[in-house]
């Protein structure tokens, strides 16, 4: 959206992140809503399970991930009605390169965390035990 494409570097909204960090909090805060409000359509019309994908939280820094990704995962998985017809429904979420952050990602209330290439699925067991189910 902010990039014009994909990118793996992120430079545009990075930029923006550093140069008006209110006008990204309000597309990211209206993003969350977004995605919330899909979501739960989803979930009304019978998914099973649903997948949040971030896939830039893994090329920020710790600060920067916590401002910029981690509060709107957060807000994301809070925001979802978690049963629907009496039963519960999953919520998966995906961050891309996101190893560094699994304690925190499992800290979300997600059910089960999305791993990439570029974690061992036993080394992410160990990190968050059985807090939430792994997937990769």
């Amino acid at each position: 959206m902010v990039e014009g494409g994909t990118s793996k570097a992120f430079t545009k909204i990075k930029k923006m992140a550093f140069a008006d960090g209110e006008i990204l909090h309000a597309l990211l805060d209206k993003l969350s809503e977004s995605v919330i409000q899909y979501l739960n359509a989803q979930i009304e019309a019978g998914a099973q399970s649903v997948m949040i994908f971030d896939t830039w939280g893994g090329v920020l820094s710790p600060r920067d991930y916590e401002l910029f990704s981690l509060q709107y995962m957060h807000k994301i998985v809070d925001g979802l009605h978690r049963t629907y017809a009496g039963k519960k429904v999953p919520v998966t979420l995906f961050t891309k390169n996101g190893g560094q952050w699994l304690e925190k990602i499992a800290g979300t209330g997600c059910d089960c965390i999305g791993l990439d290439w570029t974690i061992d699925i036993a080394s992410a067991k160990e990190r968050v035990g059985d807090k939430v189910a792994l997937q990769g």
